[in-house]
């Protein structure tokens, strides 16, 4: 469960159900904290599901601390290691005499029982539950279980207090625009440079959901039948003959005409499916940065490199399972190039625009609204194309358009690479030869062998 996972429950009203009175020490202690528990209650009725802390200075004042996602959204960290991060850092403070104590609170799976484990679904979400650590010696877990209606989420009050004391923490008002983390820390992507100076990144939180919609329609993708129909190739390809194998990998493939669909298993478990379009364009790239995408166990990759020694090019390594040592080791590779096309359109020049193209101009930019996955808008000059259809029963049609994107009047192919669009992603009905088209294009590359 990631950091700022949303769990899309709603409620409108507060429910409290006392508790028997059981009369504890632990009161006076949590109670500095009272606020604390009343803005993480609002923080799930507003659907934020991030665990939170504060701690108490040497002066007795209560501080807020949390983690907060930077700028680039591409990493971020579950509930459990920001859970196990805050308590190493304020273990650490209390230790050397820094702080006086500290409570973090979070969802769990606690049902009135000693289980404070975080929660990592819908259905593990029983209680909050505040880990805390006092200078007096006091130091735990205490839940305070809640459950859900249709509309409202019901507290229970901490086990272990009584009514009167729970009636006391709910009865807690908070300051109006008063910054309860006045202590954070931005959540950075980790970044480091091997020993051949290529910039190694790691992203946990990126999926090719996209590019199966540039593969599919983005309104068929979403359709329940969809996905179906992508499990049951999944399952086809999976019992293909090896193409590559490891200790680890086992890669094999369902092919089409152009376009194969490329299965995954890992430590002998069905593990990802990625398309790959077929090409035998080649671009001697030199490799300046990898982007590992963690949450597919570095499997998948986002490489960003300069072609030719003269223009930028990052693609979707779809061959990076297989060849990673490869990848890590040498920064000058012949890659072959291709593009999977999620919006195309006729390009039409405003007259009132302040720029003016040439009739033969082209080229291509990264994408504002999808950065980071190796996404470009382009203008482009359609040199050819032929039709190609997928799936075992040749249901999805699609084009492999020949696409001009660099114009090099001495060299014809310095960057015209292959490109599929399904006809769902075109945004009018008839192509031709020589035609200006203009769209948004995901670029991969595989190693030529």
């Amino acid at each position: 469960m990631g950091l700022f996972d949303f769990f899309k429950k709603k409620n409108t009203e507060e429910k409290i159900t006392p508790n028997e009175p059981k009369p504890n020490a632990l009161f006076s202690e949590i109670s500095k904290y009272n606020e604390y528990t009343i803005r993480f209650i609002i923080m799930q009725q507003n659907g934020n599901y991030a665990p939170i802390s504060a701690y108490e200075k040497l002066d007795g004042e209560i501080t807020g601390f949390l983690y907060i996602v930077g700028e680039d959204k591409s990493y971020t960290l579950s509930a459990e290691e920001v859970v196990r991060r805050m308590e190493e850092n304020f273990e650490k403070k209390l230790l050397q005499g820094e702080i006086k104590s500290y409570v973090i609170y979070y969802h769990s799976a606690f049902a009135n029982d000693e289980n404070h484990q975080v929660a990592g679904s819908d259905e593990e979400l029983k209680a909050i539950s505040a880990t805390y650590h006092f200078s007096n010696g006091q130091k735990g877990k205490i839940g305070l279980p809640y459950s859900f209606s249709e509309k409202d989420i019901s507290y229970q009050g901490f086990v272990g207090f009584t009514q009167e004391e729970n009636n006391i923490i709910f009865a807690t008002k908070l300051q109006e625009g008063k910054n309860y983390f006045q202590d954070w820390e931005e959540i950075k992507m980790p970044v480091f440079e091997n020993n051949i100076g290529l910039k190694i990144k790691k992203s946990n939180n990126k999926h090719l959901s996209n590019t199966w919609s540039g593969i599919f329609g983005f309104e068929n993708y979403r359709q329940e039948h969809t996905n179906q129909i992508l499990n049951k190739h999944f399952a086809l390809a999976l019992v293909k003959k090896p193409v590559y194998q490891d200790e680890l990998v086992i890669v094999s493939q369902l092919e089409f005409e152009d376009v194969v669909f490329k299965s995954i298993k890992l430590n002998g478990k069905p593990h990802s499916i990625l398309p790959l379009v077929k090409t035998d364009y080649v671009v001697d790239v030199e490799n300046l940065e990898i982007e590992e995408l963690e949450n597919v166990k570095g499997t998948e990759a986002i490489i960003g490199a300069r072609g030719r020694d003269t223009f930028g090019l990052d693609y979707y390594a779809t061959d990076y399972a297989e060849n990673r040592e490869l990848y890590l080791t040498k920064k000058k590779l012949n890659v072959k190039i291709s593009g999977i096309v999620f919006v195309l359109d006729v390009f039409k020049e405003n007259p009132d625009g302040e720029i003016k193209y040439s009739e033969d101009f082209t080229g291509y930019m990264p994408s504002q609204d999808l950065p980071d996955y190796a996404c470009f808008d382009f203008i482009g000059h359609l040199e050819d194309y032929r039709e190609t259809k997928l799936l075992q029963d040749n249901s999805l049609l699609g084009y492999i358009l020949k696409m001009r994107l660099i114009t090099k009047p001495d060299e014809e192919n310095f960057f015209t690479i292959d490109m599929y669009v399904t006809t769902e992603n075109m945004r009018f009905k008839e192509l031709e030869k020589g035609m200006k088209l203009t769209g948004l294009v995901q670029m991969q590359g595989e190693i030529l062998k």
